[in-house]
C-alpha cells in the first residue's frame, strides 16, 4: 500500500454521493482515505451530518477529529462539486494550508484568494479524476 493518505473535504449534505465515489477512486489508486469514515449518514438532510461510524455527535469534537486527521495527511482533497465550497470546507482548507498540506480540488476554485493555494486533482492524478467522472456519469449524479 502507498504511504499517501488524505481526507476528503466537502459538503456531506449536498455532495456526499460524490465524495464516496471519490473515496473509492482514491482507494483504488492505493491512497488511504481517513475521512469520510463511513458511507452511512444517520441524519441525512440535516444541517450537520453525522455518520454511523462517528464516535460522537458534537460538531466541534467531530471537526477537531477532522483537524487531527488533516495533520497526518499527505494532501487534502476537496470535493468542490459544481464549484461549491461550504464553510466547513473553507475552514478545513485553511487548516490544511496552515499545516503545510497541498490542497487538491475536483474542480477549479473560482475565488482568487483560495484558488491561488489549490491545484486541480487531475493535474496530479489524472487517472483518478477520469475514474471519478466515469463513475459519476454511470450513476447519473
Amino acid at each position: 500500500m502507498s504511504s499517501l493518505q488524505t481526507v476528503i473535504s466537502g459538503s456531506y449534505r449536498k455532495h456526499f454521493a460524490h465524495m464516496l465515489i471519490l473515496k473509492e477512486c482514491l482507494q483504488e489508486a492505493r491512497i488511504r482515505v481517513l475521512a469520510p469514515v463511513s458511507s452511512e449518514q444517520l441524519n441525512a438532510g440535516e444541517e450537520f451530518i453525522i455518520l454511523n461510524a462517528d464516535p460522537v455527535s458534537d460538531p466541534r469534537t467531530l471537526q477537531d477529529s477532522i483537524f487531527a486527521m488533516i495533520r497526518t495527511t499527505t494532501f487534502l482533497v476537496v470535493a468542490n462539486v459544481g464549484g461549491y465550497l461550504g464553510n466547513a470546507a473553507v475552514l478545513e482548507i485553511g487548516y490544511a494550508l496552515a499545516q503545510g498540506n497541498q490542497i487538491l480540488t475536483v474542480e477549479p476554485v473560482a475565488d482568487p484568494n483560495l484558488g491561488a493555494y489549490t491545484r486541480e486533482l487531475g493535474s496530479v492524478f489524472p487517472e483518478i479524476v477520469r475514474s471519478y467522472r466515469d463513475q459519476v456519469a454511470m450513476q447519473g449524479i
